[in-house]
């Protein structure tokens, strides 16, 4: 009925460098104009984990995106951790760890990650709503010699509660743009998913420098769906970080 909705932002980003391991990150947005509503609610049969969009747009449309303490570190040559606690991202805050099996100059890696995941509210502050999963995955990487061409695949329990596995893979350019493509099966019918039957999108990443007479390592990344459901879904960009 609406298929077009629009909204102009800032965003501001920033990192705290607190040791040679530990990063203190966040980034808030500050809404400038939109035309969001809640006329079409949420009909999901499963944890509305992310089919409450509109809510988090309406209520949260200036908030925190993101507030939440890291350390990397390797611990040894070839295998390397990622540890984090906060507001990881803009719909769930928890405490989760990540480790990545990568022997060098192999193509191949192997990794694995747990979370405990926290729903939050909606307006995006330090407020949380009931629900809480927990949420990890084993992965394997595989970095083609074809086209810079890489793949990963993704075996666990997602934040619906659902267990599955999930396929991507991207393409990188030499001037760091970035283009790929993924999918994803759970235990959940096509008919308690809802409409699209199975999570699926694009993935984007733009570096700045492409846009700016300046030299960056910025870089605006973005996940294209068809439709935003409750199955199959994962916290964002936190599986597989330490390797794409």
């Amino acid at each position: 009925n609406e298929p077009l909705k629009h909204q102009l932002f800032l965003k501001g980003t920033a990192r705290v460098a607190l040791s040679h391991h530990l990063n203190l990150w966040s980034a808030v947005s500050i809404d400038l104009n939109n035309n969001f509503n809640t006329l079409r609610p949420s009909d999901s049969v499963l944890p509305r984990v992310r089919s409450e969009l509109n809510q988090y747009l309406t209520q949260g449309e200036t908030g925190i995106d993101s507030f939440f303490l890291e350390d990397r570190r390797s611990l040894k040559s070839d295998l390397h951790l990622r540890s984090y606690v906060g507001l990881v991202e803009e719909m769930f805050g928890g405490v989760g760890s990540e480790l990545l099996y990568e022997p060098f100059g192999k193509r191949w890696a192997f990794g694995g990650n747990v979370n405990w995941a926290k729903q939050r509210a909606y307006p995006k502050d330090f407020q949380f709503r009931d629900y809480s999963v927990i949420t990890g995955h084993v992965s394997a990487f595989y970095a083609s010699p074809f086209y810079n061409l890489d793949f990963g695949l993704h075996v666990g329990q997602y934040l619906a509660g659902d267990k599955g596995y999930s396929v991507e893979a991207r393409r990188t350019f030499d001037n760091g743009f970035a283009i790929g493509a993924f999918f994803t099966r759970t235990d959940v019918s096509s008919e308690d998913f809802g409409e699209g039957s199975f999570d699926k999108g694009l993935f984007l990443r733009i570096p700045v420098h492409l846009l700016l007479p300046i030299n960056t390592r910025s870089h605006y990344t973005t996940v294209i769906r068809s439709i935003e459901r409750d199955g199959g879904r994962r916290l964002e960009g936190n599986i597989g970080n330490l390797w794409w």
